[in-house]
């Protein structure tokens, strides 16, 4: 592992992106948000995509300069994303809802025809950060299935909420309905590593620890029908209001890494005119206050690792492994804009 400063990550990501087509503003967004995604710790979502969006976006799968509109109808927001690289489009999304719920209170989203979003949370935090209370779910092509299955039933359909705290950082949960996130075997295969069982079963229905076995097989859902529940919930409002029809998860170049043309579902809802900030503030301060005295002296809740590491990687920089290195190498001579950064001479332990 080596330590890379990320606004110098940032910057380039973002040279590579607008290689690609892209309008410089909606580049910088795109780049930022994946760098943040690892700066927060999630190491599987955020600039080890990079290849495969930069893939898509070179073969028309994504679109670099979509036509990004958005519709009002019923009292829903719909925004018509255009196929566009989701990590550029949604603080789009977010910025626009969160502008209106400072006078509506409660903001319903549907997007349409986006791109792979990889971390939710980093969209919910972002309206969490501006004030309101966030939920975003997204749809996907299946990739999950119950034991003993012999095919992908659903996706594992992620969703993310956060809350502002006052006084500290913003409340983030982020998950996906399968036990551990696909991206988890999609880096076991990079690494040439197995996985634990429990994680996956092979195309067979077999439980496996072989991650190019569980890629062509699917992953299991957390706490067994649970987990298919929340997928299906997800399903409904991510997946079947926006008609989502997501590209073959077999497609592509990393399969099922990065789906493009999904759906999403989210609200934005302003604490101040739904309750008053006061009362909002002052109840959040009390069932956490009660939470923290139950959990002991380690305790914490949902964000404040991530926002504390955040600081930290400021400073030190995020850690990337070869691979990962090597995959943005292959983004610089793919895009023309070649991967120079050099590591951080001096590095800390995660």
């Amino acid at each position: 592992m080596r330590h890379y400063d990320t606004t110098e990550l940032s910057g380039w990501l973002a040279r590579a992106f607008v290689a690609c087509g892209m309008a410089p503003e909606a580049a910088q967004a795109g780049a930022r948000v994946l760098v943040r995604t690892n700066a927060r710790g999630v190491e599987t979502h955020g600039v080890s995509r990079a290849l495969v969006y930069v893939q898509k976006l070179r073969s028309g799968e994504l679109t670099p300069r979509p036509d990004v509109r958005y519709e009002d109808r019923e009292g829903v927001l719909h925004c018509h994303a255009g196929s566009g690289l989701g990590q550029a489009v949604a603080p789009r999304v977010i910025d626009e809802a969160v502008a209106r719920a400072a006078h509506a209170g409660f903001v319903p989203v549907i997007i349409h025809d986006v791109g792979h979003l990889a971390a939710l949370g980093m969209f919910a935090l972002q309206a969490a950060e501006a004030g309101m209370i966030a939920f975003i779910s997204q749809s996907t092509p299946p990739v999950m299935a119950l034991p003993g299955s012999t095919g992908a039933a659903i996706g594992n359909n992620p969703l993310a909420f956060a809350s502002p705290v006052a006084g500290g950082p913003p409340l983030v949960f982020d998950i996906a309905a399968s036990g551990v996130a696909r991206g988890n075997v999609l880096a076991a295969a990079r690494e040439q590593r197995e996985i634990p069982l429990g994680w996956a079963i092979d195309a067979e229905g077999r439980p496996t620890t072989d991650p190019k076995a569980a890629l062509a097989g699917a992953m299991l859902p957390m706490a067994g029908h649970k987990g298919i529940g929340l997928a299906m919930m997800v399903q409904c409002l991510a997946g079947s209001l926006s008609g989502a029809l997501p590209a073959s998860v077999t497609g592509g170049a990393a399969p099922g890494s990065a789906p493009a043309r999904v759906g999403a579902f989210l609200f934005v809802a302003n604490p101040e005119l739904v309750a008053g900030r006061a009362a909002y503030d002052a109840h959040m301060a009390g069932w956490l206050a009660a939470y923290r005295q139950a959990s002991g002296a380690e305790g914490r809740y949902p964000g404040e690792r991530a926002a504390r590491l955040e600081a930290e990687r400021a400073k030190t920089g995020i850690p990337l492994p070869d691979g990962v290195v090597n995959e943005l190498r292959t983004v610089g001579e793919t895009t023309g804009v070649p991967f120079t950064q050099e590591p951080l001479a001096q590095t800390a332990a995660d």
